[in-house]
């Protein structure tokens, strides 16, 4: 599995990560993000790394119409995204995006976006693995997600007894990217997990 440069891991989650200064941990030992909150020589004593684990590409329809009104109590929610399929690949693990799953959006009232996808992987040598992905999508286009997988037995526990954070490409590079069909969108996310 490959281990990422502190200047890589601070371009790939940037600075607004789903938990505050994962970005400043990830790398250093001075926290510079803080340094206007009087907190810029903090020591850090148990350094926290980052390892790419997993490449996902989900497929969904065209967005789906919530209703004639868009207004939650929690914001605004005008669209679900339905999981129609798609594909994975990591460092000893790979398969299928399995159809049926779904991405649950609510944009607050600040413009920044929760997002709430449940989904399920399946192995190519059978396993199927639940993933509830959540986090939140800026409107500089900057996604940060916190993926929670579970999964029955011990050849893939260490995805059920891991940490991870996530990013979310739009589009999927060229390079990686699969025919489509009709109404049918894809994005790239990259899974990573704190060592």
């Amino acid at each position: 599995m490959k281990k990422l440069s502190r200047r890589k891991t601070l371009e790939i989650l940037g600075q607004g990560t789903v938990l505050t200064g994962l970005s400043a941990l990830s790398g250093g030992v001075t926290m510079a993000a803080s340094a206007d909150l009087g907190f810029a020589d903090a020591e850090v004593y148990d350094q926290i790394g980052l390892e790419l684990v997993m490449n996902i590409v989900p497929i969904c329809t065209a967005p789906e119409v919530m209703g004639p009104e868009d207004n939650a109590a929690d914001g605004v929610r005008n669209r679900l995204w339905p999981i129609v399929g798609g594909w994975f690949w990591g460092n000893g693990i790979s398969g299928r995006v399995i159809p049926g799953g779904g991405d649950f959006p609510v944009t607050r009232p600040d413009g920044v976006t929760v997002i709430d996808a449940l989904y399920r992987l399946e192995t190519d040598d059978e396993y199927q693995i639940i993933i509830h992905n959540k986090g939140l999508a800026y409107p500089n286009g900057t996604y940060r997600l916190a993926p929670i997988f579970n999964v029955t037995g011990d050849k893939y526990a260490w995805l059920r007894d891991s940490t991870f954070v996530a990013n979310l490409v739009v589009p999927v590079p060229e390079e990686i990217r699969r025919p489509l069909g009709p109404n049918e969108n894809d994005r790239l996310i990259q899974v990573f997990r704190l060592v």
